[in-house]
């Protein structure tokens, strides 16, 4: 007899806001993307004025080195969109696994949460090491702190959610009970 599990709250809730962020991070992809393909498609000469093209005139010597400079920044700009693209597809296609309790939908939920935790805690140590070296405005170092510490407890109890008994046994990764614990 087969049973089955019904979809956890919290799981939906993992899965909208995994939905969430892979939309924006595809609009955010295709927009550095366009910028890219935009400005290596479009002489420099045509984006900028005769004054801007002045002013620059001492730290580049001519416009084909300017040009192979918007080239350059150009390519990075494409690689980069083209990668945050690939990352806000792949959310979805996570969030898809989540909602559907796909067990790869879990491991992958799981490493990329603990790859964030790791992201937040080396984020929040050099950020303020970073600020305070430079006498930075301490009320931006208290609100970067507060904002990197928030988004570490959210990841924190979403890896602990997501080992709850009944969240692993929607994703396949424990059974059911058979009798019920005294």
């Amino acid at each position: 007899m087969i049973q089955s599990v019904k979809r956890p709250i919290g799981v939906t809730i993992i899965a909208i806001l995994t939905i969430i962020g892979g939309i924006l991070l595809c609009f955010g992809g295709i927009s550095v993307l366009t910028l890219g393909v935009f400005f290596a498609s479009v002489p420099i000469s045509s984006i900028i004025s005769e004054q801007q093209q002045q002013q620059l005139q001492p730290e580049i010597q001519n416009e084909a080195e300017l040009q192979a400079l918007t080239q350059f920044l150009s390519g990075i700009g494409i690689v980069i969109g083209a990668i945050v693209l690939a990352v806000g597809i792949g959310y979805l296609v996570v969030s898809y696994g989540l909602l559907k309790g796909k067990g790869w939908a879990w491991t992958v939920t799981v490493i990329l949460t603990i790859i964030a935790i790791v992201i937040q805690i080396i984020s929040v140590v050099s950020s303020s090491m970073f600020n305070a070296s430079f006498s930075a405005d301490m009320n931006a170092l208290v609100s970067g702190i507060i904002s990197h510490i928030i988004a570490l407890a959210i990841n924190g109890v979403i890896l602990y959610y997501l080992y709850r008994p009944h969240v692993k046994t929607y994703f396949g990764k424990s059974k059911l009970p058979t009798t019920m614990p005294r």
